[in-house]
């Protein structure tokens, strides 16, 4: 009975003290995790395209860089691998890892703003995080991009720590990791480049001002040692990629010409008026009308709802003037002995603002597909953080800075931001698991109808007599799904299935189409449905024997049989 008492006492206590901790990473994991072996319910060929290297990785051949669509980072594939090597390959096993990414993201958001702005800063910021039909929708789509913004988020969290240290230990050690995180966020997703900058900046900015302020180098003096440990780490972590890169110049850049505003396939010979056109499309997306590729958003939803999107607006002129002021500030001359010393409270608002406008970098040099949820994942973090500083800075105040009497007290004040967090969460829940969870074109968009198919083409297991209806993109996703049966399938390209007009009947053009034996069996999937009515038509022997529906009452799958 004691060990009971005092196990509730535990419990009490620290269940109060963490009790915010608690919601969030509750909240954040049923966002994510919640049907996750159903929503979504396919491998899209992409992330098909991820497993088909994360084959080679089992099989041995393990590189830091797979030259498949254009060039991949690999450190996503390696964290998958396990995931396949338990669960199977499965939607399933790709989309739980990349949730629990997410769930990192959100972790480490809070664990970054806290440190930098207090708990409930923290809090909110990863909380809305937590909710976000945007981002709940990225969380559960497999794509390597997801490291970007945790990794970024390792490197400001570990650089923060250095800075903090009140241990020589923890000084060189979160140095190292700072260093390595930062070094790591390179395997991740070509958008993450941007850190080059953000960071080049900050440091060139902070030893300009500590020059300028206290002309005695003290800040470079104090982390000179854990910066070299730093860049240590890094080099010897980046190693691996940057040896490949030299050996394979050429995928440096990877498909970031093809999309950029200066392809004049894109920018029909006007680069200034396409670039202001993203720009204002960019800027729109988080209030009006965001990405409408159901794999990178709620279609057509704003990244930010309506009840957050004015927190987001004050809140990025709070960042961007307290930034400057960070700015002038620094750069002045201290008048005298007492005035030397740096303010560094201004300078996390500086690091978002370079976080956030250097990461929209990869949307706004593009001209595909904008607005573009995918390629803006890098600001993910910066973007919730942003709203979370007004809403602190109201919140918040010192007791002398206080005036709530307007607003009915500082409990008034307190109940408004927890219904705020509520119906934002309800707002997140609605989008996702009401509107897309409930979409036909949801399901489609990750060619749910895919991993059907290919359990059939597993079951069924007879190469030489099963052929697939199926574009070359698209047969990533059965490639892979059947790479324990080895394939039994024959690709049938419905571009070349028809070579002559539908008058022409088949013992007249021997070279028609295919040539089927009794028993073989023609498998159309929901993107090659269309095509059965010519298959009949050329084929009228053959008889449909197998016909699946998915939840929609769609079909999803043809199988034909020759008598």
């Amino acid at each position: 009975m004691k060990n009971i008492n005092e196990a509730v006492i535990f419990w009490w206590h620290y269940g109060k003290k963490y009790s915010l901790f608690i919601v969030l990473l509750a909240t954040a994991a049923v966002f994510r995790y919640t049907q996750i072996e159903n929503l979504p319910g396919g491998l899209f060929p992409d992330e098909a395209a991820n497993g088909l290297d994360i084959n080679s990785i089992l099989n041995g051949d393990r590189q830091p860089f797979y030259e498949r669509g254009n060039g991949r980072e690999a450190l996503f594939f390696y964290m998958i691998a396990p995931a396949v090597m338990l669960f199977g390959r499965t939607p399933l096993a790709h989309h739980l890892v990349s949730a629990t990414v997410s769930l990192l993201v959100v972790l480490f958001t809070f664990l970054l703003v806290r440190r930098w702005f207090g708990s409930l800063a923290g809090f909110v910021a990863a909380f809305l995080a937590a909710v976000s039909s945007w981002y709940v929708t990225m969380s559960r789509t497999a794509f390597r991009a997801n490291l970007t913004p945790l990794f970024a988020l390792l490197f400001f969290y570990f650089a923060t720590r250095v800075a903090q240290a009140k241990s020589r230990a923890d000084y060189y050690l979160s140095a190292i990791l700072a260093g390595s995180s930062f070094a790591l966020g390179f395997y991740t997703y070509i958008s993450y480049r941007m850190m080059v900058p953000v960071l080049f900046i900050t440091f060139v900015g902070l030893i300009i001002i500590d020059f300028r302020r206290t002309q005695k180098w003290q800040i470079v003096k104090k982390y000179w040692r854990g910066f070299l440990a730093g860049v240590a780490s890094s080099i010897l972590t980046i190693l691996p990629l940057a040896l490949y890169f030299i050996k394979h110049p050429e995928f440096i850049v990877g498909r970031s010409g093809q999309v950029s505003i200066f392809s004049d396939s894109l920018n029909n010979g006007d680069v200034i008026g396409t670039f202001l056109e993203v720009v204002g499309k960019t800027i729109m997306a988080f209030f009006t009308e965001g990405d409408l590729n159901w794999r990178h958003n709620v279609s057509g939803f704003p990244f930010l709802s309506f009840l957050i999107s004015p927190f987001f607006l004050l809140g990025l002129i709070l960042v961007l003037t307290q930034a400057a002021l960070f700015v002038i500030y620094g750069l002045k001359k201290a008048k005298n002995e007492s005035d030397t010393a740096i303010n560094l409270k201004r300078l996390p608002f500086f690091v978002i603002a370079l976080w956030f406008l250097f990461m929209t970098a990869p949307e706004i040099l593009t001209a595909e597909g904008i607005p573009h949820g995918l390629r803006l994942i890098g600001i993910i973090p910066a973007v919730f953080i942003i709203p979370a500083l007004f809403i602190n800075e109201i919140v918040s105040r010192p007791p002398h800075e206080r005036n709530y009497s307007r607003f009915g007290g500082k409990f008034m004040v307190n109940t408004a931001l927890g219904i705020l967090l509520v119906a934002e969460m309800f707002y997140g829940m609605y989008a996702y698991f009401g509107i897309a969870a409930n979409s036909p074109d949801y399901d489609y968009a990750f060619r749910a109808d895919l991993t059907t198919v290919s359990k059939y083409l597993n079951e069924r297991n007879n190469k030489e007599q099963t052929y697939l209806v199926i574009d070359l993109f698209s047969e990533q996703t059965p490639r892979y799904m059947t790479t324990e049966t080895n394939q039994p399938y024959q690709i049938v390209d419905p571009s070349s299935l028809w070579r002559g007009p539908a008058e022409v009947k088949i013992e007249d053009r021997p070279d028609f189409g295919l040539s089927l034996k009794p028993g073989d069996q023609v498998i159309f999937s929901q993107s090659t449905i269309h095509d059965t009515q010519a298959f009949e038509r050329y084929y009228p022997a053959a008889r449909l024997v197998k016909k699946e529906y998915n939840r929609f009452n769609e079909v999803i799958m043809k199988v034909y049989e020759q008598p």
